[in-house]
């Protein structure tokens, strides 16, 4: 009864073919459409994404309203399901029940136990040994050949933003309800005058975890609290991708016309005496100048570069993640990245005031 990873994740969106060849063009998915029976009139289009062992759906709705059209009228473009890869389905699922976990109906047949996550998320819980598949897929027109392989490899983790008092709660639920555990070490983020506060849960024969994340008490509103009022609760704020090599991945999504965060002045001028002695391998004002950035522990390092929200509300976006050795999660560079991040907040105020 263990909960091994993400087996995929699915998007409910406005327009799945723009979004699928979105994925395909600027972070190098494969892409098949699929031929769904929903078993009414009411049937979605749907694409599938695959990378490595990245497993995107992409679906909207022809019809309205409907499910997928009244999330998509709520909260833009987003995640509902965060599938779960596990060895028994049904053992899961009962423990799940057993802990206070509420049971949704499963879609298109198929024989996964569905939970309900977070505000309007659900967890599918997918076996192992049964592919991650809604339906029959046809290829679609490749892309015009040339541009830069991006080679991503995996879900790392989801960043997922909750509502004040709630990130507690949640931590305790996939504690009981999915067995995995908290990672010691919760954090409180300050940047400019707004706070959040950060726990993690992680599969336990795996790497792939959560990051709960919820609105502190600050002088202003905190980019956690921003993600909900556009949202309209909670959801999942980014996705983490882990690649072997961050600089020819970054170096390949801005070739492909993918824009990456910058990294902040304060960086720059404090990252002197915490990284001088990490062998990178290349200079890491070089790794700046992508937009990446480094934090280590103990236990090794790691890259991460990050994307602006992908959408037209700012809530989902991206990161890249390289590992060596530590399984944390930039502890030193959350300040820095959450800094750029206040930026953009302050850029958009004044683009729409």
């Amino acid at each position: 009864m263990t909960v091994l990873g993400f087996s995929h994740l699915q998007f409910w969106v406005r327009d799945a073919r723009a979004t699928a060849h979105f994925l395909q063009a600027r972070f190098g998915f494969s892409a098949a459409a699929l031929d769904l029976d929903s078993g009414t009139d009411s049937v979605p289009h749907a694409y599938e994404l695959r990378q490595g062992e990245i497993v995107f759906f992409v679906t909207d709705a022809t019809t309205h309203p409907s499910d997928v059209s009244d999330f998509v009228d709520r909260h833009g473009d987003g995640v509902r399901d965060l599938a779960l890869s596990v060895d028994d389905a049904a053992a899961v699922g009962e423990q799940a029940m057993a802990a206070g976990a509420e049971a949704m109906p499963s879609r298109n047949g198929r024989s996964d136990r569905v939970i309900k996550g977070f505000g309007d998320s659900v967890h599918s819980l997918v076996e192992r040994r049964t592919p991650a598949t809604l339906g029959s897929g046809r290829s679609e027109d490749a892309l015009p050949s040339g541009e830069p392989t991006v080679n991503l490899r995996s879900i790392d983790h989801c960043a997922v933003s909750v509502e004040t008092g709630a990130r507690e709660r949640w931590v305790r639920f996939y504690e009981d309800a999915l067995g995995m555990p908290r990672v010691p070490g919760d954090r409180r983020v300050e940047v400019d005058g707004s706070a959040f506060t950060m726990s993690t849960v992680q599969v336990p024969e795996g790497d792939a975890a959560l990051v709960l994340a919820e609105p502190t008490t600050s002088s202003r509103k905190s980019q956690i609290a921003d993600y909900l009022d556009h949202f309209q609760g909670p959801g999942v704020h980014h996705i983490a991708l882990s690649t072997d090599d961050i600089v020819q991945t970054v170096t390949a999504l801005r070739a492909r016309g993918m824009q990456m965060l910058d990294v902040p002045a304060s960086y720059l001028e404090a990252g002197e005496p915490r990284l001088r002695e990490i062998d990178l391998g290349t200079d890491w004002r070089e790794l700046a100048r992508l937009g990446i950035l480094v934090d280590a522990d103990e236990d090794g390092y790691l890259l991460q570069a990050f994307t602006p929200p992908i959408g037209d509300r700012p809530t989902t976006c991206f990161e890249i993640i390289q590992r060596e050795g530590t399984r944390g999660f930039g502890a030193h560079n959350v300040r820095d990245l959450y800094a750029q991040v206040v930026r953009e907040q302050e850029r958009r105020d004044l683009d729409q005031a």
